[in-house]
Parts: C-alpha cells; structure tokens; sequence
C-alpha cells in the first residue's frame, strides 16, 4: 500500500534523525518530519476504517517520540501524553494498542506526579488495574510492539511483542503506585503495592540481585516501623537469601567478586542496620505488652504496702492474658482488619523457600529470659558486624548510633533476667559501653548534646545498678536474719538506737549506720522509672520496691 510505504520511509527518517544528535539542525528536522507523519496517520485513519486501531497507536507512538526527544516543558509533554492517552484507552485491550497505551499511561503518571497532580495521577493508575486482571487471564503473546506498526506489512504477518515486555511495564506500572500511595501517605496500600511489584520482578528476575534485595530489605524495614513484624521478618529473610546467593555465586568468579566485593559490603551493613531495628522493635513491643497487662491489671494496684504474693500476682498477669485472647477471638478477623484473613498470603514471595532462615529469628512476644537470650544473641550478632565496619574517626556518627544501640540491647536484656546478679553483670556491660563512648566524645566539641545524652543515660546506668546492689543487700540480710522483712523500716532504725549502745563510739557507730540505712532507703524510693523495667520481676519483695511501686501507680 502507497500510503503505508510513506508512512514507513517517514518513520525511518524520524528514527535516524533522533539518533543523529551532532546535526545543527536536528531539531527542526525532526519536527517537520513529526508533523508530516502524523498529517499521514490521520489521512490513513480516515481512508481505512479497518486500519483505524492502527494509525491510532501509531500515533501514540509518535507521540511518545515527540516528548521523549522534543525539548519541551512538563506541562506540554503531560497535555500531548494524556490527549494520546484518551485517544487509547477505549481501545486498551486490542492487539495493535495495549502495549503502547501502557507505556503513555507510565510516562503520564511519572509527569503528573512531578507536576504535582497526584489525584489525577491516582485515579489513572487505579482505572487502569481491572485492565491488568484482563490482561492476565489473556493470551499475553497476542499483542504487538507499536514499532512495528510501521511496515507495510499486514497484522497477521507481523511479530508478536515479546510477553515479558508487557508484564514489565505493569510492574512499573505498580511500582509507581506503590511510589504514589507513599506520596499520599497511605501505609496499608503502599506496602502492598510496593510487595507486588517486588513479587513480580522477582518472579520475571528482573533487574540485578543485589537492588531487589535491597529495595526488600528496605519495604521489610518498613514493615518494622509499622510494628508488623512477621512481614518484617519475611521480607528481611527474603532479602538475606537473595543477596547471600548472589554473593556466593559471585565467588565462584574470582575476577567478578573482586570487583563486586565492595558492593556487597554495603549491601550487607544496609541490612544489618535492619535486622538490628527489628530486633529492638521486638524487645520494645514485648515490654510494653508486659508493662501494659502488669498496670491494667486492677488487684496489682490496690493494698501495694502489703506483702506481695508472688503467685497470686502472677495468677493476676495470666488472668490478663487470657481476657484479652479472649477479647481478640470474639473481635475476630475485622479487629486486625484482614477480613477474610486472605491478606496473611499477599506478603509473602512463594517462589523463595525461607523457613530455616525464619525459623532463626524471633517474632512472637518475648515472655521469658530464654526467648530474650535468644533475640539478644541474634540482633547482637547483626549488630556487631555493623559497629566493626565502622571507626570513630571516618564514620563517627554511625559509631555513635552503634554504640547506643549496643547500649539499649543490653538494657532490653536485662529488663527479662530475674537473677539480680546476672542483671548486674548485664548493666556493667552496659555501662562499659557508654563509658567508652563517653571519653571518646570529650574530644569532639561537635557532638556536645550526643555527649550528654550519653552522660544522662551513664547516669541512670549507675542508679540502676546501686538499685541492684539494694536489692543484693536486702536479699542477703534476709537470708541471715539481720533484718526480718516482716518489720517495718522504723523498728529497724529504732533498733540502732537501743539503750545497750553505752559508749560513744558505740553511739557514733549506730548513727552512722542508721544514717548509711535511711540513704539507701531514700535512693531506694526516688529510683526513676527505669528501676522497675529493668528489675525484670514484676512482684515486690522488699520494701523498697515496695514503696517504689506506690510512687509509680500515684504519678
């Protein structure tokens, strides 16, 4: 056909000018050559009814050319892209137009979003998605690349588009959806959406190992910030084994490693710094899920200068416990907003088998010592490899943020340990820590509010351990009846006053013992709140705790 051979050499000419970018008149050529073009395509449109479809995408196409090779502003390239868009999408599911109507909507919505038209961005992206079910229980290998088009060959004699090219560009497609609902700050239709596209180019090993892993780790992080931590898990686990692959097949290419070695040590610190988020993300949520049930539990808080029975009061948590399982069986699927529960399976990657790297990491709530040895010992072990890749000189900050870490694990640890020398020698290495720290900042004028932050924290440190030291005292003078715990404090200071006191010295002695006594009560009972979250026991045993419990229920 006459028409569609001009149309051809046409389209040739445009093609070569684009590539030719050292011609001083490039520009202009090539957009009289776009303007004859398209006056063609519009002519062949209207003379062929049956070839209508046809020009249509052809045009689309041009149009695509025109905005990615014409200097042109923003807005312009967005008009020409959404009135080729309209012209399309009517025709979406046609073999001739579906590959190049996904490829306007794509560069649309990239210029929409940078013009700041986020709803019209969201209402074309989310228009598009019953397009993609259809598109998926299709034949994917039906449909045609615009470029060829341009031939005088008939439909049924031209190549067929490779199906990976489509599934490409609706991933895109959802990743810029996914980037959109970010923008929008929607958590819930972000992650989802952020995961398919994962799944997808996971599923087509699109792209390079090392940036899937990472773009995982990352949506996995962000899991952790949204306390989800099973979906957290699984997405930090999925991006170990990719990357861990990856990085053991590298090897086997002693030239390939040597040049990616680098690289792969970035990509393990990234996802360091997550795994150890995650892990202190659980021991927070595991303490405030014990503090919360100890507090709401309405007989802990009455009657606090009685002794405490220990049974009792767990008998007390466990009752919690069970009233809100209870709570949550009747609430049923719509309290966790999953509905049919369907949503469990959307996070996940079915192609990747990562049960013994899960089964490795904690996630449920830590009850006891033993399952807080065991998270401690998983995110300590993430965390050091993250604080020896850095020194304080060249990378101070990181060191800084490493070192603090380090610091609240140890205190996350002792917070679980009920053996009061064990939660010393936890203390004293926290301690350790930040007075290494410390005297590594007195010579950095730069970081004055980092160092007393630390110096508040050393200092709470060493209130917490002479708290512990109290507690040994009390539990040594119980166990050799120098004090009965059944008395008050006033007859035992009245007991350093008896009347057999007859010399001075004597007298000298008792009062400097009576003094020593009411200052380890009164520190004692002004310990701040930290005392009891790390006592790692939620009965009181001494007065002490006692009277320390009262002044935390009456603030």
């Amino acid at each position: 056909m006459e028409v569609l051979s001009r149309i051809s050499n046409t389209f040739e000419n445009i093609k070569n000018t684009i590539k030719n970018r050292n011609s001083s008149e490039r520009l202009m050529n090539l957009k009289r050559e776009i303007q004859i073009l398209n006056t063609e395509l519009v002519v062949f449109g209207k003379e062929n009814h049956d070839q209508y479809v046809r020009s249509l995408a052809m045009e689309g196409y041009i149009t695509l050319l025109s905005v990615k090779s014409m200097p042109l502003s923003l807005s312009d390239k967005k008009n020409l892209l959404h009135e080729a868009f309209e012209k399309l999408k009517q025709f979406a599911l046609r073999e001739e137009c579906l590959f190049i109507l996904l490829r306007i909507q794509n560069l649309l919505c990239y210029y929409l979003i940078q013009l700041d038209e986020i709803a019209i961005a969201k209402d074309i992206l989310e228009s598009m998605e019953d397009l993609y079910v259809k598109i998926s229980k299709s034949k994917s290998d039906n449909y045609y690349d615009a470029e060829d088009l341009f031939t005088t060959e008939s439909l049924t004699k031209m190549k067929k588009v490779n199906p990976e090219k489509i599934d490409k560009v609706i991933t895109n497609n959802v990743q810029m959806q996914a980037f959109l609902y970010n923008k929008l700050n929607i958590p819930e239709k972000y992650t989802l959406y952020n995961h398919t596209a994962l799944r997808r180019q996971l599923e087509m090993k699109e792209g390079s190992p090392q940036d899937w892993a990472l773009r995982t780790a990352r949506l996995g992080n962000y899991f952790t910030y949204l306390n989800q931590l099973e979906y957290a898990r699984h997405h930090l686990s999925a991006a170990y084994h990719v990357l861990r692959t990856c990085h053991d097949n590298c090897k086997l290419v002693p030239e390939e490693f040597v040049l990616q070695k680098a690289d792969f040590e970035m990509h393990f610190l990234e996802l360091s710094h997550h795994w150890v988020k995650y892990g202190l993300t659980l021991f927070k949520l595991s303490k405030k899920q014990i503090l919360n049930r100890y507090f709401s539990n309405p007989s802990a808080k009455s009657n606090l200068w009685k002794r405490v029975n220990l049974n009792d009061l767990e008998e007390s948590v466990v009752n919690v416990e069970k009233y809100e399982d209870e709570n949550e069986k009747d609430v049923g699927p719509e309290k966790n907003g999953k509905g049919d529960c369907t949503t469990e399976k959307l996070y996940i990657f079915p192609s990747l088998n990562l049960k013994d790297i899960e089964n490795r990491v904690p996630v449920e709530m830590i009850g006891g010592i033993e399952e807080a040895r065991r998270l401690f010992t998983f995110t300590h072990k993430w965390l050091m490899r993250a604080k020896h890749y850095y020194d304080f000189e060249h990378h101070s900050a990181q060191y800084i943020s490493c070192s603090l870490q380090l610091a609240e694990l140890y205190e996350h640890l002792a917070f679980f340990e009920k053996n009061i020398d064990n939660q010393y020698n936890i203390q004293k290495r926290r301690a350790d820590v930040l007075e290494a720290l410390n005297s590594l900042l007195k010579n950095c004028d730069s970081v004055m509010s980092v160092q007393i932050d630390v110096i508040k924290e050393l200092s709470q440190v060493q209130l917490e351990l002479m708290a512990l030291n109290l507690q040994k005292l009390w539990r040594e003078e119980s166990q050799t009846n120098i004090f009965n715990l059944d008395a008050d404090a006033d007859s035992i200071i009245n007991s350093l006053d008896s009347e057999s006191n007859k010399t001075l010295t004597e007298k000298t002695l008792n009062t400097t013992s009576k003094n020593m006594f009411l200052r380890k009560m009164e520190a004692a009972t002004l310990i701040n709140g930290k005392l009891f979250r790390l006592s790692g026991q939620l009965d009181a045993k001494t007065p002490s705790q006692l009277s320390f419990v009262t002044d935390i229920m009456k603030n």
